[in-house]
């Protein structure tokens, strides 16, 4: 298990400074935390980072400016402690008055995330157990991503089993790849910004009229209540649509989409041929085709 956490951050003027640390006793020299952020890049473009220092493997996590950074003892899977402190991450209050407490109670539930990673306890879980149980005997063949509307992977087959957010269920299906349970294949393409390594991509559509922003989408959905195609204006920040026929409610994560129509608020211009920008949601970096090409998404299926 990592031996130990360390809270640092940087300021632009004196440059790394080190804050709290847990347990007790535990520090960081000033070269060492300098050490640490160049493990993200000079320009801290990286959001995970690796360090070695001469007492041991550093894997640290970039929220600029703070970065929060784990000790591992020889034994551990930097793998395994690099995924749990991703999840990790958004758990933590980064503006808390307290971080005595904070990164106490965080270095715990690390420590708790490692343990249920392992091997044994992965497959002592019931749902992954059925899970793993039906994919050996033939009742699902591979688990395959579904790309949803908030440009995340989601995998329907192992949800049926696995009853937790698309991100938990991601961890658990690379969790037992490292088990030797699942192997990963590519299936698809993935997008991955180039210059942070995010896949969080945020949408702009343009006017191929007059290059404005200001744009009404209006979508033609399949109802899977009442089998009839419905139009409907999506806005940001919903989680459902409701069908103008049969007044069936639809998630999001369930819409099926016929078409898409393009209005200019602008020029009046409808039209289906919009310009689409991607830019990175994480860093604001405009993606090029090698960023949208080059990527690689992933189904799972039994080793």
């Amino acid at each position: 298990m990592p031996k130990a956490m360390y809270a640092i951050w940087w300021d632009n003027t004196l440059g790394p400074l080190v804050g709290r640390s847990t347990p007790d006793g535990e520090t960081l020299s000033s070269d060492e935390a300098l050490a640490i952020f160049l493990g993200h890049g000079v320009n801290h473009e990286a959001r995970v980072g690796y360090t070695n220092l001469g007492r041991g493997l550093i894997v640290s996590i970039m929220e600029s400016p703070n970065c929060l950074a784990v000790l591992l003892d020889d034994s551990d899977d930097p793998q395994i402690v690099e995924r749990s402190l991703t999840r990790l991450i958004g758990e933590i209050d980064l503006n808390s008055q307290q971080w005595d407490r904070q990164i106490e109670m965080a270095f715990k539930r690390l420590l708790n995330m490692i343990n249920c990673s392992s091997t044994e306890q992965l497959l002592a879980r019931p749902d992954v157990t059925r899970l793993v149980t039906d994919l050996r005997t033939g009742r699902i063949e591979d688990i395959r991503p579904r790309n949803v509307m908030k440009q995340m992977a989601s995998y329907p087959t192992a949800k049926e089993y696995i009853n937790a957010s698309d991100t938990e269920i991601e961890h658990t299906l690379a969790d037992l790849v490292i088990a030797g349970v699942l192997i990963p294949k590519t299936y698809g393409r993935r997008i991955q910004c180039r210059q942070c390594g995010s896949d969080e991509v945020e949408i702009v559509l343009v006017c191929p009229t007059c290059n404005s922003k200001r744009l009404e989408t209006r979508y033609a959905l399949f109802c899977p209540n009442c089998n009839n195609r419905t139009e409907q204006i999506i806005y940001d920040d919903i989680s459902e649509v409701v069908c103008e026929h049969c007044g069936a409610s639809i998630s999001v994560t369930d819409l099926v989409v016929i078409n898409v129509e393009i209005s200019c608020l602008e020029c009046g211009r409808a039209s289906v041929d919009t310009t689409i920008i991607l830019n990175c949601a994480s860093c604001g970096r405009r993606m090029n085709l090698v960023d949208i090409l080059g990527g690689t998404g992933l189904k799972f299926s039994l080793r």
